[in-house]
Parts: C-alpha cells; structure tokens; sequence
C-alpha cells in the first residue's frame, strides 16, 4: 500500500524535473545564439593602424573601429598586463580581437611577445620621388607566385615573364607579357617567388640601375588609380640592402658592423615609433628612413651584418636608443635636443643622455686628449673652421673642412627664394622681428628679405652648432631656428643665387689649402657648425666643417677608428654613450611598470620580463667621396650616411565564434554565453534526475 501511494507522487516530481529541464535547456540554447551574435573573435594579420581614427585593418576582416570602451592587454609568462594601442604593432600575427554587433573591436590580446622578424618597407619610385606608383612590373628567374587572400585564388607567371600591376578605379589588374589579363581585384594581392630567389621590380630605378628584392612584396590600390608596393621581408636581410646603401665596404668591416648595429636600432625605433603605420608599413627606403637597396649587396657588408645578428642598442634608462648617424663631422659633434624639436615643437628639447656634444678634434698640443674650444665664442668658432691644420676622428674626409663664397647680390637671392618656403614647413621657427622688438611667426613677404644688410648668430648649441641665424634685410629682420631651416635657406646654388656656378671648396684635416676637389652648385649647406665673414665689397664667406646634422655616429669617424684597430662596439660606446647593446628579443616585453591585470594561479614563478619601446630628414648626397647629410623635413628628421641621395624633399583569418581563448585571461565567454551554459548544464541534471526517478517509479510499479 505505502509503495501505491508513493508511486504517484514520483511520477508527478519526474514530470516536473523533465519539463523543467526541458525550459531550461530551451533558455540556455536561446542565450547561445544571443551570445554568439553579439561577440566574434578573429585572429588575423594586423595589416595597419591608425590612432587618429581610432581604426585597425585585419587582413581578412578589413578596416574596424574600436569601440568607445576598448580594452588591450597582453598575456606573458602568465600575467596579463595592461597595454595601449600603441602596443599593437602592424604585421603581427598573435593579436585576438573582439568585435560586437555593431563591428567595433572592444577588446585586444596580445598573445606573448610580439616577434620582431619582419621589416615592412614603402618602396618608393625612382629618386625616391613619391610612395604611389602608377604601375608595377615584377619578375623572378624562378616565376612568381599571386595570391589573392580574400577571394582565396592563386596565380602564377611564367620564369622571367614581367608582369604589370595597375589599379583603375580600386581595381588592381595583373597584366601579363602577351597583353592579356591575368586576374582582375579590388583586394591586395601577395606576390612571391621562391626563398633562393629575388623579385626584380622594373618600372623603379636605383644608383646600382634596376634592383632587385628579397622577401615577398604586397600591392594595394590607393586614389583609386595609383598603387602601393610593401616589400615584407626578413630584419636580418633588409640589413643586407641597407647597409651597402648607408657605407660603402671601403670602410671597413668594424665601421660596417658598427652601422649595422645602429642602422637595426634605428629601423626598430621607426617600427615601435608607428610612423607609418596608418599605411601600412615600418619604413621607407629612402632617406625619409634609411636607405634601402639604393647599392647592390656585398660580401663585407653582409658579413657585418651577420656578425651582429640581433644586436641592437639600449639606453640606461631601458629604451631603444634613437640611433642617428651622419657623414662627416667637423671636429665637433651637436647634441640632439640641440638640432631638433621635440614631438611637441619644444625647443631646445629633453636631452637624451647618449645624444650629446663631444669633441672630436685632436689637441695640438697633446694629441692623446680631444680639443676644448669655447663654442658660444664667434671669434673662436671663426678661427677653428679657418684652420685647416686640425686632425681628429673624420681628418680624411674631404668634409673636414669646407668654405663657399657669395656677393651679397647673390646672398640675398638664395635667401629670398628660399626663406618663404621655410616659413611655410616650419612656421614656428622662422620669425619676423615685430615693432616691440620680439620675434613672432608671420608670413614672410613676397620679396623676401629683400636687400641683404646684415646676418649674426644669437644662439649656438654646445658643440658649437648654429641653432639661431638673424638676417637682417630692407623688409625686416628674421630669425630662422634650426640647422635644417638654416642650411635649407641659405643654398649654394646658381638656380637660387641667380650667378655663376656656385663652389663648395673643401679640404681634410692637416692641410694647408682646400685641395679637395670642389663641388659646383652644391644642394644646401653641408652643416650648421660654421661661422661667416662679411666684407662691404666682396660679400660673404662661409667657413665650416662636417657634413650632416651632427647627431651620434660620424660614418668617416667610424671609419677612421676602425681603421685605428678599435672594436665595432668600442666605437659605438664612443659615440652613444651611456648606452648598452643587447639583443632585439627584448623588444616588446612588458617592463617592471606595466600594470598587471592578473597574475599566473598555478604557482608558477614566470620570468621578469624586461621592458621595449623616429622621424628623419633626407640626407644630401651619395656617394663615399661625396657623403651624405641627412635632411629633410623639421618634423620628420631622418638619418643622412656616406651613400645618400640628393636631397628630396600571411596569416590566415581565425574565427572563434563567442568563444574564449582559454589560455588568453581576457577573451573569456561573455557572462551571458558563460551563464547560459551553466544553465544548460543544470537542465541536463534535472532531466537526467527526472528520468532516473521516472524509470524507477515505472520499475516499482510493475514489481508491485
């Protein structure tokens, strides 16, 4: 009897526990779907970045905005530190980004470190004139490989077949030998040939004639009929192309080693510095950067290279050193906050410790010890570039010394054609004297200065650099701040003097006379460390020394001291000092005052990682008897070498739909997905119970 009267009661509770497993396993698989909708995770290539919109390309997905509330962190060793988008670097391939229903991303992992193995390079067209070409030709002895990402479709060109890229409104159409089309897309395309070859780009032309690349190029249609040509290659092996192109092999394999050291750093500094990131790219290869494949490859260069594998620069401080170098120094170095304006137009700027004025002069009178001028005083910068007889580390270049002459006609017309332009690139550093005697920015008038009356140094940097020129003329009084505004108006050119053939006389150290032979209607002036002479009848003449801005390395000193039996970082201590070298591994790691959002929960002690994190002016000339200098644009200064031009102005998408990456500790499952699966697993119990209970009421019932 007890069994009867119990056997409803546990057929009513296995109903209830099956049909609310029933609507429990109904919400939590209507709470899935909801999950899934409202977050997708893709892992792709980071194809570029930009931080005023606030935007990244994903090489599958496309442009995406970041959410309002957007979130970055990177998981290393365990912990998950904080980090800003300036952490997420263009061609990394470990980021995880997650996007909402509205297509922004709000939230980024990072996934270790970031390797740094690739350097992705803006090829320009010849003399480096612009980034948009208005067509490629490509070729490889071993035939190219085009792929087509997006659309998932592979093309091929015969061995040797040049092919023509060219791009009519965002459609790129690959052209072949015979006329034909070979394909036709609005995608970037990926063009590659085998490891042991090279792809020779023909519609470019460089001072080794038509060059050819290592690595792998990508294409892309900008302004609707122009394109962009990225060349993503190997670190070591874009070292390769740049060095040749930096120094010559001339000048000896622990100058070379000590260029490759410094010309790594410096391409680091323009990878981690994001200042092309919005195209797409690390660096140019021009000037605007450092000078990429301009010389054809050697044996010695290569060997440089390859003897400082990874080897890179760190300050005290434990940052990346900014890694400047120039040709030629007069005797003196200049001190870096001295030359330009900081990121906020601040100048002077911050000193940076290995950055700073040194002499490099013998002492007559002692030659084991560098010599001490007084640098502020005229007179005596005067009579130190008037002397001819000095040695230090640059002596054999035949910018040691120089001198160049002009009537003061012609002065003022170099002046007047150039100055106006200066004020327009840098209008807070070329200034009219106002009627309260102070020097503001304002437009400067159509004729210029007008008649040339007077000019005079008010402001010298420490290695006796000018930093401040005043020019007085019949439509006022000018100040130009900075030696590139400086140099950049004052040309020794007939196109701008409106005379004869303009000289640049120059002589090396220990001589007597400037026996070098002169070059005629040289670009701009080859320093800022140089004083004047102005006589009422015979004009004006400059006497100066060095060739370049000024900044870290001298290559001819280099060179020199190589040469003199010192180590390639020997002579890198001496001219960066207060520096270390260490490996490129240590880039990227998260430093001691990152802010950790979580730590490891297994016990694990992880590593103490250390911590990681340039703008450049085209330099002048080119050539080893002819060394460049390193000028351009104020606010993109870059770096100026021996072998510089004239002057110029894969990864396939992963998708994770709602998903977490369990190793990520930030791409967990959002609370809705996480909870509804603890309602599904809930409801599977309940109906599991149910049935157990209803099986063994049914058993109970047909036993009684």
């Amino acid at each position: 009897m007890v069994t009867k009267r119990v056997s409803p009661f546990i057929s009513v509770v296995s109903i209830v526990f099956i049909v609310a497993a029933l609507f429990l396993s109904f919400f939590s698989s209507h709470s899935t779907v909801y999950a899934s909708e409202s977050q997708t995770i893709f892992t792709e290539k980071i194809m570029s970045k930009d931080t005023a919109d606030l935007t990244l390309e994903l090489e599958l997905q496309g442009h995406l905005k970041l959410a309002a509330d957007y979130q970055i962190a990177q998981k290393v060793d365990g912990k998950l530190y904080k980090k800003s988008l300036k952490d997420v670097r263009v061609g990394a391939e470990n980021v995880s980004v997650t996007v909402n229903d509205q297509h922004e991303i709000t939230n980024i992992l990072i996934d270790g470190l970031t390797p740094v193995k690739t350097m992705r390079v803006g090829i320009m067209t010849t003399n480096f004139a612009a980034m948009e070409h208005n067509e490629i030709k490509l070729s490889s002895p071993t035939g190219l490989k085009i792929v087509d990402k997006a659309a998932d479709k592979t093309y091929e060109a015969a061995a040797d077949e040049l092919l023509t890229f060219r791009s009519a409104d965002g459609t790129i159409t690959g052209v072949k030998a015979d006329g034909t089309d070979l394909f036709s897309t609005k995608n970037r395309v990926y063009v590659s040939t085998d490891d042991a070859s090279k792809i020779k780009v023909a519609n470019i032309s460089r001072a080794q004639g038509v060059p050819e690349y290592r690595g792998s190029f990508e294409i892309t249609s900008v302004m609707g009929n122009k394109l962009h040509l990225i060349n993503d290659i190997d670190l070591e092996e874009y070292l390769y192309q740049v060095v040749p192109s930096e120094m010559p092999a001339s000048f000896g394999l622990s100058a070379l080693k000590a260029q490759a050291v410094a010309a790594r750093t410096y391409a680091l500094g323009d990878y981690l510095g994001d200042r092309f990131a919005k195209d797409g790219y690390f660096v140019l290869d021009s000037v605007m950067s450092q000078v990429y494949n301009n010389s054809a490859e050697n044996a010695l260069t290569a060997q440089a290279v390859q003897e400082t594998k990874g080897t890179i620069m760190y300050g005290k401080d434990g940052t990346l050193v900014d890694a400047r170098y120039y040709s030629t120094s007069g005797g003196f170095g200049a001190s870096k906050h001295q030359v330009w304006s900081d990121a906020d137009g601040s100048f002077p700027g911050q000193v940076v410790p290995y950055l700073l004025a040194q002499s490099y002069t013998f002492d007559p009178a002692d030659p084991t010890k560098m010599l001490a001028i007084d640098t502020q005083n005229e007179q005596e910068i005067l009579n130190f570039y008037k002397n001819l007889s000095y040695t230090g580390y640059d002596d054999t270049s035949a910018y040691f010394r120089w001198k160049v002459s002009f009537s003061k006609q012609e002065l003022a017309n170099t002046i007047n054609a150039n100055i106006g332009g200066r004020y327009t690139a840098d209008p807070n550093f070329v200034l009219t004297k106002s009627e309260t005697g102070e020097f503001v920015s304002k437009p400067i008038p159509a004729e210029g200065i007008g008649e040339f009356k007077n000019m005079y140094v008010t402001k010298r940097g420490d290695g006796g650099n000018i930093m401040e020129l005043v020019i007085e003329g019949s439509t006022g009084t000018y100040k130009i701040v900075k030696e590139y505004n400086i140099r950049f108006t004052i040309r020794p050119m007939s196109t701008y003097t409106g005379g004869a053939n303009v000289l640049l006389y120059r002589a090396t150290g220990g001589s007597s006379d400037y026996t070098a032979a002169p070059l005629t209607n040289y670009s701009i002036l080859p320093s800022a460390f140089f004083s004047f002479e102005i006589n009422d009848q015979t004009g004006v003449t400059f006497y100066g020394g060095g060739n370049g801005h000024g900044v870290g390395m001298s290559q001819y000193g280099a060179s020199q001291l190589g040469a003199a039996g010192w180590s390639f970082d020997k002579i890198l201590t001496s001219y960066y000092p207060n520096m270390n070298l260490t490996n490129v591994s240590v880039v990227g790691a998260p430093g001691p005052n990152d802010e950790v959002i979580s730590e490891p929960d297994d016990g694990d002690n992880p590593a103490n990682p250390g911590n990681g994190d340039n703008n450049n002016p085209p330099g002048d000339d080119n050539n080893p008897a002819n060394p460049g200098n390193n000028t351009g644009n104020p606010s993109n200064n870059g770096n100026g070498s021996v072998n510089n031009p004239a002057p110029g102005s894969n990864g396939t998408g992963n998708v994770s739909n709602n998903g977490g990456n369990p190793s990520s500790g930030i791409h967990n499952l959002p609370v809705t997905a996480t909870n509804s699966y603890n309602v599904m697993a809930l409801g599977l119990s309940v109906l599991l119970l149910g049935t157990v209970l209803f099986f063994i009421n049914r058993r109970r019932q047909q036993q009684a």
